[in-house]
């Protein structure tokens, strides 16, 4: 059997779940054949998912960002003006040139219409769709006819899988085509160990695009008189201070994570996936306008899984939040972590319900 594995050339989070998915699928079918398509990021595919085919291609779906993290609205508007056109010739040069048994896709909306088009089954991954993204950001950057046509396409889909923190709306609007998963995690961590002589560990993790890199390092000089902790950060943050620790710059953040007692970063999906899977207490920090870190911080806050403090305050104030927080918030969040009844086998089930449908 020979997947094509459509993926958007946005971010790290959905190549991590599709490794997931994908670890499960070569377990259950064998022979199997990957193709992995993408642009941006086709080399972090292939070493994520190794084995498989890769076609250096731009999939149709990206957004554009501010240095603060922030939508850029004008960029946004200019990149959909033509998208309906752009999205048709997509569909017209890979229906040409395909000879694939089914496709997986993060979320590339023109995934699906291919797959009808062409006779095989399509499965769409995402805790958030693009319609949804774009539909809540102010002034609308994408035209409604736009908003429109990515719903179409997605109506196309055999199945759509979302995991936990999923907006409810989406989940509603799609309800015919939407299967609630368990979370997406990769299940061979290496697990690191540190030596922290006894001190509180705290990850401070960047993004895959760095946007936080500037503003960690305001926080790393913040938190330089707190001797009983010690902060772990990419070797990328050059610091000789007495409580920093440098991890590898090429190693996954994801390896240390169970090993700490907190984990400070953005709001992305992954990060929220992996501490909860791992049950470790997580800080998150927020992005203007970002509708998706909005509705993530949200949900976590309003299960006590985590806890949200402002660009402002990580950058400058650090060093005096922390001792606060861990004498009250944090106890909260660890206790629900330790006590949540979260699944995380998200990539088993939906391997097999995947596989009920072909």
């Amino acid at each position: 059997m020979h997947f094509k594995v459509y993926l958007s050339d946005e971010g790290f989070g959905h190549i991590v779940r599709q490794r997931a998915i994908v670890e499960v699928l070569r377990e259950k079918v064998q022979p199997l054949e990957l193709t992995l398509q993408t642009q941006a990021h086709i080399e972090a595919a292939g070493n994520y998912i190794p084995g498989a085919n890769l076609i250096k291609r731009f999939n149709n779906i990206q957004w554009d960002k501010k240095p603060n993290g922030s939508p850029d609205l004008d960029k946004i508007a200019l990149r959909y003006e033509n998208y309906i056109e752009q999205s048709s010739r997509f569909i017209e040069s890979e229906c040409n040139d395909f000879s694939y048994d089914a496709i997986l896709s993060d979320f590339v909306y023109e995934a699906f219409p291919i797959g009808k088009r062409m006779g095989v089954k399509t499965f769409g991954v995402a805790h958030f769709t693009w319609d949804w993204f774009f539909s809540k950001l102010y002034p609308p950057p994408v035209h409604t006819e736009v908003i429109r046509h990515f719903m179409a396409m997605a109506e196309q889909a055999t199945r759509l899988y979302f995991p936990p923190f999923t907006p409810e709306e989406i989940i509603h609007h799609y309800k015919g085509k939407a299967m609630e998963v368990p979370l997406i995690l990769h299940s061979k961590i290496d697990h690191k160990e540190v030596d922290e002589g006894g001190k509180f560990k705290v990850l401070i993790m960047d993004s895959g695009a760095g946007v936080l890199s500037e503003s960690i390092r305001k926080a790393l000089l913040s938190v330089a008189p707190l001797d009983d902790y010690l902060f772990f950060v990419s070797s990328k943050f050059e610091s000789d201070q007495a409580n920093v620790r440098h991890i590898p710059q090429d190693s996954l953040m994801v390896d240390y994570v169970a090993n700490m007692d907190l984990v400070i970063g953005r709001a992305g999906f992954n990060t929220i996936s992996e501490c909860i899977g791992l049950r470790t207490p997580m800080l998150l920090i927020g992005e203007a306008m970002n509708p998706e870190m909005n509705e993530n911080i949200l949900l976590l806050k309003k299960q006590h899984l985590g806890s949200f403090i402002s660009m402002q305050t990580f950058e400058s104030g650090l060093g005096y939040y922390l001792p606060s927080f861990l004498k009250h918030e944090y106890k909260m969040i660890q206790s629900m972590m330790n006590e949540h009844q979260i699944a995380s086998n998200g990539a088993e089930v939906i391997t097999n319900d995947l596989l009920n449908h072909l």
